[in-house]
């Protein structure tokens, strides 16, 4: 049975004696999305430490899908890492390679590949915290012809707050950038910014603060820009969902 582990946001607060000294590496890494097919199996990533540092890094690649709104990954042989360990010198830099060892499907496959910095050695003086670099880029396994397709609803959450609910009955993924609610007449309501991912069949819901209060059955529009393109979907806030298409 697949290992399988969700990413989990979690704060932590220290309270020490003495002052405490953090720190990490310093990586560029580029590029910072991977698409593997058939026709282009192999492709590189290049990993530059910036640091005055040497840093060690592990790299590892799991499957990767979503429930409820959650990133689920599981472990994976779909995906060859090479080289899996190695150590970056202070100013150089590293070669990734990733191949793809498996068949295309009609729905694009969706993987993540985690950098992980293995630490050199162990803090010296008393107080001293060692924060490891995480680094997470996603990789896609294309699909010919494969789009997304995005179907939202909208609810009423309270006086001041909306939920926007999107799914994307596509067969490839879609990353949102940016979120602006308006009137019909074109009065803003609400905006967010964020880079989120849905993959295909995936469902995300956004709360929105509203600047304005809206009342049922009033006609809004939805634009969403994406990585690929904008999106505008015409929508009616009732009590009820109610689903709108992307166009």
């Amino acid at each position: 049975m697949p290992k399988m582990f969700a990413r989990r946001a979690a704060a932590a607060l220290l309270t020490l004696a003495q002052p405490t000294t953090a720190w990490a590496a310093t990586l560029k890494i580029y590029p910072v999305l991977v698409a593997l097919d058939d026709k282009t199996p192999v492709e590189t990533m290049t990993i530059e430490n910036s640091g005055d540092a040497p840093a060690r890094m592990q790299v590892r690649v799991v499957a990767w899908r979503q429930d409820n709104g959650q990133d689920l990954f599981e472990e994976t042989r779909d995906i060859l890492a090479n080289p899996p360990l190695f150590e970056i010198a202070a100013g150089g830099q590293q070669i990734a390679r990733f191949g793809l060892r498996t068949a295309a499907s009609p729905t694009e496959k969706s993987y993540r590949v985690f950098l992980e910095e293995i630490p050199t050695d162990r803090p010296t003086a008393a107080g001293e915290i060692r924060t490891l670099l995480r680094v997470s880029i996603p990789i896609f396994v294309t699909a010919p012809g494969a789009q997304a397709s995005l179907a939202w609803q909208l609810t009423a959450t309270n006086d001041r707050q909306l939920t926007l609910t999107a799914r994307n009955e596509g067969s490839a993924h879609v990353h949102l950038n940016r979120l602006d609610l308006k009137r019909a007449d074109g009065t803003p309501l609400a905006t967010r910014q964020e880079s989120i991912y849905i993959l295909p069949g995936a469902t995300r819901s956004f709360l929105l603060d509203m600047q304005r209060p809206v009342g049922g059955g009033e006609k809004l529009t939805l634009e969403a820009a994406t990585g690929q393109r904008s999106l505008t979907a015409e929508l009616v806030l009732q009590s009820a969902s109610h689903a709108g298409g992307t166009r």
